[in-house]
């Protein structure tokens, strides 16, 4: 998956909502979120029915003006579509958990169910007798359609629905019972009140409820059938092109995780095509969970669903990537570079000395953490498209997918030699360090061009831009040969390995260097509430 914008999501879990227990105290997960990204389009469709019903017909008559003149013919619609606007807003926000907007969502429920009893109802018996009202005069009022759709369209825990059904359900009798306090409304004796304005909606709510519930069962047998191993998924957290990644939680350790789920119909591969596949991407989940370096992120389970899935279940981090980084808070100082990439040169030194090559290192696969008490601690993630040197496995790469005529990699950060067709070895991977360093010290790509033919060209012919000469800040000299010199076209003229440019960098001179305390009060500053 190189999606930037879907592994920015995957890793994020300050975004990510508290986590759901399937069938114990909370709606199923997947129910959940599910009904939690339907709010907006309930509350969107609810805003053009009052268009449609109120503000178009008026409209076309030339009188949409005159309503503004009695504070009761407007106040109701616009306040659904002020209560709609705002709901809509606020639950699209990154901020928002699931759990919350279907909170909001259950109270906009029974605030629309009062503007809708007010629009319709309000000052609308005037001159009425109580034996003119009945349930031929009144009708069911459209509070009644609107439990049910919202009910039925935003799944929520079954008591949480019934509490929101009870007040939706309140709202007709209530709006009536004011109107008769004012006059405009005759008083009804009680039971005559009960039947025509209470029964009705009780029965909607009961036929709401059951329907609730059936949802709920629903849920509940999704969320049984989302276990993956030991584990079980809770929360979307991402979704991309290839797959999914879910925050899940093992069923007998209090740890949580992060499943990253490949399904089969995204691979798109004949049966034995699929078998290829399967192989390798066993193959390389062993080889991540083999990897024993601190900076590589830990593998802790992987397998195969039996509709055909590929799962890898990896530690959940709290912080984020090189790439949200650099687009929230821009260029970094130069010694918090040279203190993320020794620790990236850790992992991949470790993966290149058993002969392992990443070949997809970029800002979104470097991860910049909090673990334990130690701030900007970095994590080397999405070992996915590992393989070995060409040298170990050149029978193997004869049935590699990705030598089947797809790019292997993300354009900014792929070496020349890969571009121009040969093998990647770890010099690949320094080109792409290269290009992080390059992107952490400047908050640009080495290369840019208006077209992805363009990029590739520039990006194995042209020499980069030192880059001292696209930013105002001073950087040490040492460290922008380094950077060069990871970037060189020829491998060969490449800087040859990962313990090459720790090497270096512990011989870089910095004014003031990257200490845990500048870490933690970054963290603690605006950075960390980012």
């Amino acid at each position: 998956m190189n999606d930037d914008r879907f592994l920015t999501k995957v890793f994020d879990s300050s975004r990510s909502p508290k986590p759901g227990v399937a069938g114990g105290s909370s709606v199923p997960s997947a129910l959940l979120h599910q009904g939690a990204r339907r709010i907006p389009l309930v509350a969107a469709v609810f805003i053009g029915f009052q268009f449609v019903g109120w503000v178009f017909p008026l409209a076309v008559r030339g009188v949409f003006l005159e309503e503004f003149t009695r504070v009761w013919d407007w106040l109701p619609p616009t306040t659904a579509i002020v209560a709609s606007t705002l709901l809509i807003v606020v639950t699209r926000g990154a901020r928002v958990s699931s759990r919350t907007a279907m909170k909001l969502g259950l109270l906009y429920q029974v605030i629309a169910s009062y503007a809708i009893a007010f629009g319709q109802w309000w000052g609308s018996f005037a001159g009425f007798t109580a034996n003119q009202i009945n349930g031929d005069t009144l009708g069911m009022s459209a509070v009644g359609i609107w439990m049910l759709f919202f009910t039925v369209l935003v799944p929520a825990r079954p008591r949480h629905a019934l509490v929101a059904l009870l007040g939706s359900a309140t709202a007709p009798g209530v709006v009536f019972y004011l109107s008769a306090g004012v006059g405009d409304a005759p008083v009804l004796a009680p039971q005559q009140f009960f039947f025509v304005l209470v029964f009705p909606y009780l029965l909607v709510t009961v036929s709401a409820y059951i329907a609730a519930r059936i949802m709920y069962r629903l849920g509940q047998a999704v969320d049984t059938a989302r276990e993956l191993g030991g584990y079980r998924l809770e929360d979307l957290l991402g979704k991309g092109g290839m797959g999914e990644v879910w925050r899940a939680s093992h069923r007998m350790l209090a740890r949580p995780a992060a499943a990253k789920l490949i399904s089969r119909d995204a691979l798109g591969l004949d049966p034995d095509t699929y078998g290829t596949a399967l192989a390798r991407f066993e193959r390389e989940a062993q080889v991540t969970a083999a990897l024993e370096s601190p900076h590589t992120v830990d593998l802790y389970d992987y397998g195969v669903a039996d509709d055909g899935t590929l799962y890898y279940v990896m530690e959940l981090l709290d912080g984020m990537d090189l790439q949200q980084l650099v687009v929230r808070h821009g260029a970094q100082p130069a010694a918090r570079v040279v203190h993320i990439l020794k620790q990236a040169c850790a992992s991949l030194r470790e993966a290149h000395r058993m002969g392992l090559v990443h070949r997809d290192v970029k800002p979104a696969n470097i991860y910049l953490c909090t673990r334990a008490f130690q701030h900007d601690f970095v994590k080397v993630l999405d070992f996915g498209l590992v393989r070995r040197h060409a040298a170990v496995e050149a029978e193997e790469r004869a049935n590699d997918l990705s030598e089947a005529g797809m790019i292997v990699g993300t354009p900014h950060y792929m070496a020349p030699e890969v571009i121009t067709g040969a093998p990647a070895d770890a010099r690949s991977d320094i080109f792409a360090l290269g290009c992080v360093a390059y992107w952490l010290l400047t908050g640009e790509h080495v290369f840019g061009a208006p077209s992805l033919p363009g990029l590739l060209v520039a990006q194995a012919s042209e020499v980069p831009v030192p880059p001292s000469e696209r930013v105002d800040v001073e950087i040490p000299e040492d460290l922008e040969i380094l950077v060069l010199d990871c970037l060189a076209r020829d491998p060969i003229d490449r800087v040859q390995s990962a313990d090459e440019i720790l090497e270096r960098l512990s011989r870089i001179e910095l004014e003031d260097g990257w200490s845990q305390e500048r870490a933690e009060g970054w963290w603690r500053g605006v950075g960390g509430r980012a």
